[in-house]
């Protein structure tokens, strides 16, 4: 896997701020929140926590029980500090295995924009752990950028990161392939929030909702 800890941790707090306003992803996590209402503290895995704002802040004020995971410590340490309520776990994106010390399978998995640091054959592996520690009653919601790239060189926050970005139509495709039942992909125009001194670029982002495919 690519080392993307590093990266992180040299643009954590610049990562927070002109991230800060996602409306496509706050909308996926209110979906999966949803999905999961009425059951009894469900436990949602955060893949690629970054600084725990929107995502793991807003699981834990709809009362879900959550696990962060990321390669930054930077990252970590600023998701810790900003909720305190969740747990956070520095470890690679294909070691899911043991993350909570009473249930090894989740109600419920989020990745928005951690997958798209890795090359193709990578973001096909995440995706097959993440589906084996998806409940089999599971939902999960992926956010990717649109485009189409495998692990190209781009100058982010005025850091050179690699990008992967599957077209619209494809997405589905991919994740049918590794179990997936795509109940909605939404298409978001985005524009991060302007930084003196650092370039910004508007993307789509790519939201996918999804049920966990299992066998009968």
């Amino acid at each position: 896997m690519t080392e993307t800890g590093p990266v992180f941790d040299r643009i954590g707090a610049t990562y927070s701020e002109a991230f800060a306003d996602r409306p496509g992803q706050l909308a996926a996590g209110r979906w999966l929140m949803d999905r999961l209402a009425g059951r009894d503290k469900p436990l949602v895995l955060d893949v690629g926590c970054g600084s725990g704002e929107p995502t793991a802040r807003q699981l834990i004020d709809g009362g879900m029980h959550v696990v962060g995971i990321d390669t930054s410590p930077v990252m970590l340490e600023l998701a810790r500090h900003t909720v305190p309520e969740a747990i956070f776990v520095e470890r690679d994106l294909f070691d899911l295995d043991g993350l909570h010390p009473t249930q090894q399978r989740f109600d419920g998995v989020v990745a928005f924009f951690s997958l798209l640091l890795l090359p193709r054959p990578d973001v096909e592996k995440a995706l097959d752990d993440i589906h084996h520690v998806l409940a089999h009653d599971g939902v999960f919601a992926l956010g990717m950028v649109e485009g189409d790239s495998d692990h190209l060189m781009r100058d982010f926050l005025g850091t050179q990161v690699p990008l992967t970005a599957y077209p619209r139509e494809e997405l589905p495709h991919l994740l049918n392939r590794h179990g997936f039942v795509v109940e909605e992909l939404r298409a978001d125009y985005w524009e991060p929030a302007p930084i003196p001194t650092v370039p910004t670029t508007p993307q789509t982002h790519l939201y996918a909702y999804c049920t966990a495919a299992r066998p009968d």
